[in-house]
């Protein structure tokens, strides 16, 4: 099972993906384990709602600012489990209506092209998305990333949920179908 993961994340493929169960298959190689995002976040400020697991709170400052040491990259809005190895990201930018989502989708998988990326076309809420996964090192050993490029209505909207290797069996399919949760509220 885990060489079949492991295959799935390292070769680049495009597939569609119309449902949470289709794209949990696709990038974890298992079917979701129910309901495991629960707890809606309501992130007033960027006029959208979530879903994550119950664990999940806001990552204290000191702990984001050591997992995002740079403050290019670092999410406007950080949650995660206990010890911070999970974590969700969301970050927007206002859009002019010039982004074009798959040229966004491109420059991701440029940026990481030796990190093997895959690329999941996609749905949410009512809008063009992409899910981007590779995995990464960092200080902590190998991260999962699970990327999802989108826009509303009126923004261009940017989510992320990382894992350690320890994790990955019990957060991949969580880590879908938390961003796939994603919903504009302020329509």
């Amino acid at each position: 099972m885990k060489k079949i993961f492991l295959l799935l994340c390292l070769f680049p493929t495009l597939a569609l993906a119309d449902s949470y169960d289709a794209a949990v298959m696709d990038i974890c190689g298992t079917h979701p384990k129910g309901d495991a995002v629960t707890k809606e976040l309501n992130i007033t400020p960027l006029g959208l709602t979530i879903k994550v697991p119950d664990n999940f709170t806001k990552m204290p400052d000191l702990l984001a600012d050591i997992k995002y040491p740079s403050l290019k990259n670092k999410p406007k809005f950080i949650y995660s489990n206990g010890d911070g190895a999970v974590s969700l990201g969301l970050t927007e930018k206002a859009s002019s209506g010039l982004v074009d989502i798959d040229v966004i989708k491109d420059g991701m998988l440029d940026l990481v092209k030796a990190l093997k990326p895959k690329a999941l076309p996609l749905t949410v809420d009512g809008n063009k998305a992409w899910l981007v996964v590779f995995k990464s090192q960092a200080r902590d050993g190998n991260i999962l990333n699970i990327q999802l490029f989108t826009m509303t209505d009126t923004k261009f909207v940017v989510g992320t949920f990382n894992m350690t290797d320890k994790y990955i069996n019990q957060y991949c399919d969580v880590g879908v179908l938390s961003l796939m949760s994603l919903k504009e509220t302020s329509r």
